[in-house]
């Protein structure tokens, strides 16, 4: 969703721009964040503890579902399908925050523990929307992650999102450029 725009903006318009994009979960992002191997990351700011030395912009909220390939098995459903249903199909996901994991049990009940639910895990979207696309596997993910799935309409309703922000080092200098990535991961996830 960010990187091949961010990437082909920054080729196009600002080619003389060092840019590289890291992709891991939230821990690992913010440590290299810490430890000044990145000047900036973009992460669901719910699986942050608050700290001083982090200073979060551009917070964007964005709606989450159960998604799966057209043509899926529970695509011919009619209504809301019961949540053990889709418990039925193999749950993929990205790790998910405490916030999430609570929501989660707290609709659907103990079978919906992101420690048991989720039988493919992997810290890439874009690779768990594709196994999603090729197979019977329902993905959770924010819905902008899974253009070309279908949305899975479950009771009660998920009605859950991830929360997205710019996140950099307080009190260090800004790198030159970051102020162009900046404005343009704004733009990108409001869009």
């Amino acid at each position: 969703m960010l990187s091949v725009p961010l990437l082909l903006h920054m080729s196009r318009h600002h080619p003389q721009l060092h840019l590289e994009v890291s992709r891991g979960n939230t821990a690992l992002l913010i440590h290299a964040l810490r430890e000044r191997r990145l000047d900036a990351a973009v992460v669901d700011i719910r699986a942050l503890r608050p700290a001083i030395d982090l200073c979060i912009s551009h917070q964007v909220e964005m709606a989450a579902s159960f998604m799966c390939r057209p043509g899926h098995p529970l695509c011919s459903r009619s209504g809301p399908l019961p949540f053990n249903d889709v418990l039925a199909y193999p749950i993929a996901s990205t790790p998910l925050s405490d916030e999430v994991a609570r929501i989660l049990t707290e609709r659907y009940g103990a079978a919906a523990n992101p420690d048991d639910m989720v039988t493919l895990r992997c810290d890439d979207t874009p690779t768990l929307v594709e196994v999603a696309r090729q197979s019977d596997a329902v993905v959770l993910t924010i819905n902008a992650a899974g253009r070309g799935l279908v949305q899975l309409d479950t009771h009660p309703p998920l009605k859950a999102t991830a929360r997205f922000g710019f996140v950099t080092l307080a009190q260090r200098t800004e790198v030159p450029g970051l102020s162009i990535v900046r404005k343009l991961v704004a733009e990108l996830l409001t869009e």
